[in-house]
């Protein structure tokens, strides 16, 4: 089907349910049976109809969790239903309204810089200090999570439910260490107004 036909569909679609007066509602309604018929789809196409693929691009687990963070954090109650590659390019393919993707990849692309910046400051000496790359592999597995987990918390970008309490007799020394070292984290701000009334920077 092509672009055109979609949007039209999409906008009888719409006056089927806002039309103004019932005999435009009928009116629509028909105009819509048809045109379901004529391109053999269902109604449930029409609850997806308003969705838009886009693809979102990242280069570490970091910028993944992230993205996954985020979605989890705007929009709690839809279900994440994306697609990953990472053969040619690494991307994240998923379908969204379009007033969501601005919010998702206006808070995406900020987050995304402000996350990488800190953890280069705080856990990339560490890291360095290793000698192999193997060891350098090894470190920066044990930071990224603790530093996730921090800066997840100091953006306020969490679900209450999501929050836990954290033992720390249970830590061993070098983990009681790390999160010592990253200590000084600090998480995204919001400034720029977005749809839902939050803020970013």
């Amino acid at each position: 089907m092509n672009p055109s036909t979609k949007e039209k569909i999409a906008k009888i679609y719409e006056l089927v349910k806002r039309g103004t007066t019932d005999g435009e509602k009928a009116a629509a309604e028909i105009a819509l049976n048809k045109l379901l018929k004529k391109h053999n789809l269902s109604e449930e196409y029409l609850l997806t109809i308003h969705l838009t693929q886009y693809e979102f691009k990242y280069a570490t687990q970091l910028d993944l969790d992230l993205f996954v963070q985020l979605h989890s954090f705007f929009f709690k109650e839809k279900e994440f239903n994306a697609k990953k590659t990472a053969f040619t390019r690494k991307s994240i393919f998923i379908d969204l309204e379009y007033v969501d993707w601005i919010l998702l990849s206006t808070a995406y692309e900020y987050f995304k810089r402000h996350m990488n910046s800190q953890f280069k400051k705080l856990c990339v000496p560490l890291i360095k200090k290793c000698r192999s790359a193997k060891t350098q592999n090894k470190r920066r597995k044990e930071l990224q999570k603790e530093f996730f987990s921090r800066y997840v918390i100091k953006s306020k970008i969490y679900n209450q439910e999501q929050v836990q309490n954290v033992d720390l007799s249970t830590l061993s020394d070098k983990a009681r260490a790390d999160r010592e070292r990253i200590e000084g984290i600090e998480g995204g701000s919001y400034h720029s107004q977005i749809n839902t009334g939050l803020y970013l920077e």
